[in-house]
């Protein structure tokens, strides 16, 4: 969709640049809406031509296994337990 507010600033600020004359601030703007519009489409036509893959639902983590968490916990006994 085009931004008006953007082209609306475009011009005001060629306005400013160019002291108010018209022709410049009206072809300007209006190249640069075109090129907007143009890339607009581009885009729409790029996206319906390339869809995205589907995404996959994110699993979540399983918890540690039974033979995992106990060598862990043998670690964590271990190092409660010294003396040091």
């Amino acid at each position: 969709m085009l931004d008006y507010q953007f082209l609306g600033m475009v011009a005001v600020v060629l306005a400013v640049v160019t002291r108010g004359s018209l022709l410049p601030v009206v072809v300007v703007t209006a190249f640069i809406g075109v090129v907007t519009l143009a890339c607009e489409t581009t885009m729409r036509w790029y996206r319906r031509r390339h869809p995205a893959p589907p995404r996959r639902m994110h699993r979540a983590a399983a918890g540690p296994s039974g033979g995992e968490l106990s060598r862990w916990m043998a670690a964590v006994e271990r190092i409660l337990g010294s003396p040091e």
